[in-house]
């Protein structure tokens, strides 16, 4: 089966372009049929993730591409961004150790709690890195469903 593109959307890795991403992938969540408080945790994690590849991987240079995609397959929304920055090592994006008291540093932790999964990794033969994020959305009433499948990677394959 293959997966239904909701967005397609290329920017700046700039802040000032993350307000027109929000609104595009506000109305992508709304034509997919997303209940309104979870588009706006969606719409927030995906902001936190272009924020985190603004500031991290381009650090904060105003130079360089973020491409996000959405798509639904299986049941599940798939969020990728992906850059053209040097590589992450992904062993090094964790969560903050919510213990610590101190300002910022919690898109992760916001990922973490609003995707049922979440991969990065860098991309060898090219230049960048690709976050795919992916969640089921829920229903009224729902249990959270924790499994993946139908959650893959930028080349198609399963998330782990």
């Amino acid at each position: 089966m293959s997966a239904r593109a909701l967005l397609k959307l290329e920017m700046p890795a700039q802040a000032e372009a993350l307000k027109p991403m929000r609104d595009a992938l506000i109305a992508a969540l709304r034509r997919a049929g997303v209940a309104a408080p979870e588009q706006d945790r969606l719409v927030l994690a995906v902001h936190e993730a272009a924020c985190n590849v603004i500031r991290h991987a381009y650090g904060n240079s105003g130079e360089g591409r973020i491409r996000l995609t959405l798509t639904r397959q299986r049941g599940y929304l798939r969020f990728a961004l992906r850059d053209f920055a040097p590589p992450v090592d992904p062993k090094r994006v964790k969560p903050r150790d919510l213990g610590e008291c101190r300002p910022g540093g919690l898109g992760i932790n916001f990922i973490d709690d609003t995707m049922d999964r979440w991969c990065l990794r860098p991309i060898k033969r090219r230049a960048g890195n690709i976050l795919v994020m992916c969640r089921r959305p829920r229903t009224e009433g729902a249990a959270a469903n924790s499994g993946g499948a139908g959650c893959g990677n930028a080349d198609g394959e399963q998330v782990a």
